[in-house]
């Protein structure tokens, strides 16, 4: 991982994150391009988070039996996507929604925290689904796709200005989330961002 990433993160986190005890970094799991994140949790900051997105419940299982330990020992928040009662269960630091489960959460109500300490984050693309975060009580959204990423080079992209004004809509917390590297972090330095999320990009 890039230290110029880490660096400054972990300054937009200290500016923007005040008073909330957020990770200032998020690695994101992936079947694809990251499916075992145990060599990187030794080098992510105290306080950072991985959130485990493998596509299957054993997967999931499977990868969080493998890293748990390892995220305790560096004191790295361990989240896992979609499953409130498989965090529960597996005594995890919280969940990631996705903004499709997200918008159904926002249709029957706020989202209600199992317990105060649990970290809650979501998949947002839009204001509308800020929106709906914001309904639900959700700790923090992940705004994507800021840059053009590895998985989608060609992908539409909200770029620096569109992501800093998503950044400044209403009180809840947001992290940037694609195509984040040592290079592109630079041009988010005076957003509202309270860190960033990534899969490679954070390598």
């Amino acid at each position: 991982m890039s230290q110029n990433v880490s660096e400054v993160a972990q300054r937009l986190n200290r500016l923007n994150a005040k008073g909330c005890n957020f990770p200032s970094l998020i690695l994101m799991t992936d079947s694809k391009r990251l499916p075992d994140p145990s060599q990187l949790i030794s080098r992510l900051p105290q306080g950072s988070a991985v959130i485990v997105r493998h596509e299957t419940r054993e997967g999931k299982i499977d990868l969080i039996h493998k890293i748990k330990k390892l995220c305790a020992k560096h004191k790295v928040k361990l989240l896992i996507s979609d499953d409130v009662s498989l965090a529960l269960s597996l005594r995890l630091d919280g969940v990631h929604l996705s903004e499709k489960t997200l918008k159904k959460t926002a249709l029957c109500g706020r989202f209600i925290k199992p317990k105060a300490q649990f970290f809650v984050t979501s998949a947002c693309h839009s204001l509308k689904a800020i929106k709906w975060a914001e309904i639900c009580m959700i700790d923090a959204v992940l705004i994507s796709p800021v840059f053009a990423t590895k998985s989608h080079p060609d992908g539409r992209t909200l770029g620096t200005w569109k992501f800093a004004n998503l950044a400044r809509k209403g009180s809840i917390k947001k992290y940037a989330l694609g195509g984040i590297t040592s290079k592109t972090i630079s041009h988010l330095r005076k957003s509202k961002a309270c860190g960033c999320a990534g899969i490679g990009e954070l390598i």
